[in-house]
């Protein structure tokens, strides 16, 4: 009785073990998080909506509209890079046609904002200044969007580029 006793519990024992190890609670090592392949950016701008600021001389035809903003770049996936340029198209908000482009290159970006590299998780906030857009005085002042594109050539080579559109009030 007690041989067959053993060799149940052996049994039992040995069916068990392939069990077990699925249950196993040794330490593990974590696997590395993969590495970025490219840059990946967000676009803030303030004021959003943007605010244009109009003047319309007495002696003149024509109204001029200004407008001042701080568009932010963001690189969100932890690959730095060059910005290539940044520009700014406005559009008629009703029929989404193309007015006019300010096109910011990357020397112009150095200049405004004194470096035109933006580091991996880091920010590069530009100031772009609008003065003296025409429209004339004897129409309605147009409904208009922005589309603000930035283009970055990434420390891995990649071109990234992203447009966010905000309107004007």
């Amino acid at each position: 009785m007690k041989r067959e006793t053993a060799f149940i519990a052996a049994v039992a024992i040995a069916a068990a073990l392939p069990a077990c190890e699925y249950f196993d609670k040794g330490p593990t090592t974590p696997a590395a998080s993969p590495r970025p392949g490219t840059a990946a950016l967000s676009i803030a701008v303030a004021p959003d909506p943007l605010k244009i600021l109009w003047v319309c001389p007495v002696a003149d035809t024509y109204c001029y509209g200004s407008l001042d903003s701080t568009v932010t770049v963001t690189e969100t996936a932890g690959v730095g890079g060059r910005v290539d340029n940044v520009d700014f198209t406005v559009r008629d908000a009703l029929l989404g046609i193309e007015l006019t482009t300010l096109h910011l290159s990357s020397e112009d970006i150095k200049a405004k904002a004194g470096t035109n590299r933006i580091e991996a998780m880091g920010k590069l906030a530009v100031r772009p200044i609008v003065e003296g857009y025409p429209v004339k005085k004897d129409i309605p002042r147009p409904s208009l969007n922005i589309d603000i594109s930035v283009q970055v050539t990434d420390d891995k080579g990649n071109v990234v580029k992203q447009t966010k559109r905000v309107p004007v009030a």
